[in-house]
């Protein structure tokens, strides 16, 4: 075993000392697991030994060719990884180390190859005489425009550490933006497939005992019955049953098609989307939540209003918003004022631009689109809140009914028989 001096950032702060391992990665890893981030280490006593794959592990990641594949999947590279990434980044610029050391550093501890990758070829572009912000910019499907606009700014003001603790801040809150909403959305679809479930469940296996044992009783069905027993039987026939999966499966994947393809299918359905009570809602506030906080950003770093809302734009995934963005630009070229062109467009509630028109006023836009920014949050909370408290008993209610009338309906029959019996 061998004793390694090593020098980190724990935390924000700066921290050393000594750690026995087999060799310096082991050393490394072992300090990584306490959260430490080593920017030196070095042998102090004894021999390092090598692991039995150090030798294959280093062929593997040893030349940019070699870590890159084919083509690198940006969908590999979650926002987790890019809001570590980025934290640390922040916290190893502040505590005085140079950007490419910094880099070099942070492509070693990158686990995920795909960021591996990225990281390596931003520090190679840096080495080469790029700027940072040029670097990043190289690989727009993981690093946005609002992200390379912030590293610009941070660039040119000197403030780099500043606009890479915004730029977490921004990534940690779009992330919960969308982890949010992407539950409140699931939520229901869950629910309905466990109900969809239960009742095909009832229909295919308990409905046809029943129907077996009144096919021996040889009297008539009263109504809801034989409506349950008629649906059993469609639903258990192949060809039938067959028919309304197929049809099913289609109008899913045509939807999907339509609104990949189709622009004015895309803005009838975006449309719509906005109309549904709650769900809509919740999609404008985190929509609404994520343009300030953006706006905020890019006007903190200096960006034109332009150029801002021509990055928003870019962001928009839903038609309503992206033409509201081409009313406000055109507005904007005219010279009207940024609250007043929000006011015309109905997608933006009055809240927003009256917001808005208070940070004109006082000339302090940023501080408001920060205020605007934790106001729609709040708003998107409570919102998202209202709708699972409102569709859990709906739906439990809802399927409570069905298999209700399905066990009443299988019943009654018997019931009758009962009845006649004792009459």
């Amino acid at each position: 075993m061998a004793i390694f001096q090593w020098k980190g950032i724990q935390g924000s702060e700066v921290a050393n000392g000594e750690i026995e391992a087999r060799n310096s990665d082991e050393a490394t890893k072992k300090l990584k697991n306490q959260k430490i981030i080593v920017t030196n280490i070095v042998l102090i006593s004894g021999q390092e030994i090598p692991t039995p794959t150090e030798g294959e592990a280093e062929k593997k990641v040893s030349t940019k060719q070699g870590l890159k594949p084919k083509k690198y999947k940006a969908k590999g590279i979650k926002v987790k990884d890019k809001v570590i990434f980025t934290k640390k980044f922040s916290t190893m610029v502040s505590a005085g180390l140079p950007i490419l050391k910094t880099l070099q550093m942070l492509e070693s501890q990158q686990e995920n190859p795909n960021f591996k990758w990225v990281v390596r070829a931003i520090t190679e572009d840096v080495e080469s005489g790029s700027t940072l912000s040029e670097a990043f910019a190289e690989h727009p499907a993981i690093f946005d425009t609002v992200y390379v606009n912030l590293v610009k700014a941070g660039e040119m003001s000197g403030k780099l550490t500043t606009f890479l603790q915004r730029l977490v801040i921004q990534l940690e809150k779009a992330e919960h933006i969308r982890k949010r909403l992407k539950g409140a959305l699931s939520y229901p679809i869950i629910l309905l497939c466990v109900a969809f479930a239960v009742i095909t469940l009832m229909l295919i296996k308990v409905v046809p005992v029943f129907q077996n044992m009144f096919g021996q009783m040889g009297h008539d069905l009263p109504g809801p019955t034989q409506l349950i027993v008629d649906i059993s039987e469609f639903i258990r026939d192949p060809a039938k049953g067959g028919t309304i999966l197929v049809i099913m499966i289609a109008t899913f994947i045509s939807v999907k098609w339509l609104k990949k393809n189709n622009m004015a299918f895309k803005k009838k359905w975006d449309k719509l989307v906005l109309k549904i009570p709650i769900i809509g809602n919740c999609i404008q506030k985190s929509t609404l939540a994520k343009i300030a906080m953006i706006e905020g950003n890019l006007a903190a770093a200096g960006v034109s209003v332009i150029e801002s809302l021509d990055i928003i734009e870019q962001t928009m995934t839903n038609t309503v918003f992206i033409e509201a963005f081409d009313v406000i630009k055109d507005g904007v070229s005219s010279g009207n004022s940024l609250s007043s062109l929000y006011s015309m467009c109905p997608i933006f509630p009055p809240t927003f631009y009256q917001m808005l028109a208070v940070g004109e006023e006082t000339g302090n836009m940023e501080d408001m689109f920060d205020a605007t920014t934790a106001f729609y949050e709040e708003e998107f909370d409570m919102a998202v809140d209202r709708l699972t408290e409102a569709l859990e008993p709906i739906m439990i209610v809802s399927m409570g009914i069905t298999v209700g009338f399905i066990i009443v309906a299988m019943y009654m029959p018997i019931f009758q028989m009962g009845a006649m019996v004792g009459g």
